[in-house]
């Protein structure tokens, strides 16, 4: 009889291990972990074609705790062969950097064509910039910052004022603790960069937000620059302000509906028309997640109602975060949600942006301090990973890597980048595309090269934020027919039709009429096509016109956590 019982104790277990899309991995890698981990990043540091994995430490909730190590690991690859799989290289990119980081970003600030790193400055320290050098070797350049103590919650890179190099935009706590009596929350600043990684400080909405955990660039309005949205856990609301182009920002208190407690936005366009829309984490009444839909003016709409189901969005769970992945190669955006009182959670998308619930378990059931997460492919099997640093609890951060044997396993990426180009008249300078995997945050390591091809002529593309990339024409070549073409990790190529490069009054995306944006789900990078290249877009342009016609417009891992609501 015991020998039946642990035959269906092995049973189950395999069967729920089949389940499950992602396996842990994690002692390959990382081997064992503990400290209060926040925001985890994955980046090619060495630009050897591996994702490298970044976390930021720091312990304290709403006030200091102990410093701890920010810890940074090389990605060495051979996932099929020996462990190990992974080389902790701290010591030689943050140069052993002990503090109470709740964020950790890479972009390259200086312009030399590889990625630093920005990190540190939370409860009232100052944040810290170390510069990859051309030999491998790392320089502490925190000098080169303003030097100013911060509660940093979170920061992103972005060209926000359209000089052609990577600003810092941060959002503050202020000099108070967080819940503490009187609190008024902190500002959101900008640090702008002169093109060399020395940056002075810039000027940022007066709005005080009152603690925040994520903030995020985004062109929420198709104008090509990035816009700033700042969640807010004591706020009645979120916060957008909208750019000019110039780094000059304007808050715009309704663009956003209105919902306290938030603790992320991930923006991403989740129903194909074009426009970024956004989900935010932990800001229902109940604890629930909202999805508010891009109104095509840079405002939004909460669907919540209609879009998420209620299995997809359960009450009373502390969700903390949330990335968009492809999982099933359907080419639409998938969500998976970080959670620190349950499993994380996987979101199917019908490709319309209504998202329904994965059956069975996405990960094991062994993340109860995910306060981050992030998806890439670790191991080259073209599948997509997961990676999730725990806090509050002294767990591990963990390595998920997918799982071909797994029912409904996670695709191999087959599909190319989605790309959006703006129309530009023949003389203009620039052109600039919103190219994405249906994958975030947007990353330049997602992609081997994003190119501007015309007149025989191929200019790489530059990154500066969000999804979005930019190309300079030399000055004395005319723009005439032109195309954008981007390779994804995966060795997808994605190409928009060629184009005359003249201005038109109208391009089609999804059936509705814009005047800004042609939007391509990606093709061969061949100038020559077939007959069919003319009929295709005439087809989409009659469809799209019939249906815009048709449409109306104590913290503890084993007990039960308390929500952590606004005092």
């Amino acid at each position: 009889m015991r020998t039946l019982l642990v035959v269906a104790v092995l049973f189950v277990i395999a069967r729920t291990a089949s389940a499950q899309l992602w396996q842990d991995h994690t002692a390959e890698c990382l081997g064992t972990t503990g400290e209060w981990s926040n925001k985890i990043e994955l980046a090619d540091l060495d630009g050897d074609g591996q994702l490298d994995i970044l976390v930021a430490n720091g312990s304290g909730y709403a006030s200091p705790g102990p410093v701890e190590p920010t810890r940074v690991w090389r990605n060495l690859g051979n996932w099929a062969g020996a462990a190990p799989h992974c080389m902790e290289v701290s010591a030689a990119t943050v140069m052993s950097f002990m503090g109470r980081s709740r964020m950790i970003k890479a972009a390259d600030v200086d312009g030399d064509g590889d990625l630093d790193l920005f990190t540190g400055g939370a409860y009232q320290t100052q944040a810290k910039l170390f510069l990859n050098n051309a030999d491998g070797t790392w320089t502490d350049a925190s000098a080169q910052l303003p030097q100013q103590l911060t509660s940093i919650g979170d920061a992103e890179f972005g060209d926000v004022d359209g000089d052609g190099d990577l600003d810092i935009v941060i959002v503050d706590w202020g000099a108070q603790n967080p819940g503490t009596q009187g609190y008024v929350g902190g500002p959101t600043r900008l640090y702008l960069n002169d093109g060399s990684g020395h940056f002075t400080t810039g000027t940022m909405p007066d709005q005080l937000i009152k603690w925040s955990w994520d903030l995020t660039l985004a062109d929420v309005d198709n104008d090509w620059d990035l816009d700033v949205l700042v969640s807010c856990k004591e706020c009645t609301q979120s916060y957008l302000f909208t750019n000019d182009g110039t780094g000059h920002f304007t808050n715009q208190p309704n663009a956003l509906p209105h919902f306290t407690n938030n603790y992320a936005l991930e923006p991403m366009d989740v129903d194909g028309d074009g426009y970024l829309d956004l989900a935010t984490i932990n800001d229902g009444t109940n604890g629930e997640n909202h999805l508010f839909m891009n109104k095509h003016d840079g405002t939004f709409a909460d669907e919540t109602a209609t879009r998420m189901t209620a299995t997809a969005n359960p009450e009373n769970v502390d969700d903390n975060a949330a990335v968009f992945l492809d999982v099933d190669n359907d080419g639409d955006a998938d969500m998976l949600v970080a959670s620190l009182s349950g499993p994380e959670r996987l979101l199917i998308n019908d490709g319309g942006g209504h998202f329904t619930l994965a059956t069975g378990s996405a990960t094991p059931n062994d993340t109860p301090g995910s306060l981050g997460i992030a998806v890439g492919d670790l191991d080259g099997d073209g599948r997509l990973d997961v990676v999730q640093s725990q806090g509050e609890v002294a767990f591990p951060e963990k390595v998920q890597l997918a799982s071909p044997s797994a029912v409904n396993a996670v695709a191999i990426d087959t599909r190319p980048p989605v790309i959006a180009v703006e129309k530009v008249s023949a003389t203009s300078s620039i052109v600039r595309a919103r190219i994405h995997d249906h994958q975030s945050p947007g990353r330049p390591s997602d992609f081997k090269n994003v190119v501007l091809k015309y007149d025989s002529i191929t200019v790489p593309m530059q990154w500066y934020g969000e999804y979005l990339w930019i190309a300079k024409r030399p000055a004395d070549v005319y723009l005439a027919h032109y195309q954008v073409c981007a390779t994804d990790r995966a060795g997808n190529t994605g190409c928009t039709e060629a184009d005359t490069g003249s201005a038109v009054d109208a391009g089609t995306i999804g059936g509705e009429l814009t005047n800004d944006v042609t939007h391509h789900s990606g093709g061969c990078c061949e100038t020559g096509s077939s007959s069919t290249t003319l009929v295709a877009p005439l087809l989409v342009l009659f469809i799209g016109l019939i249906s815009a016609r048709s449409r109306s417009r104590s913290r503890g891992c084993c007990s039960p956590r308390p929500r952590r609501s606004s005092p």
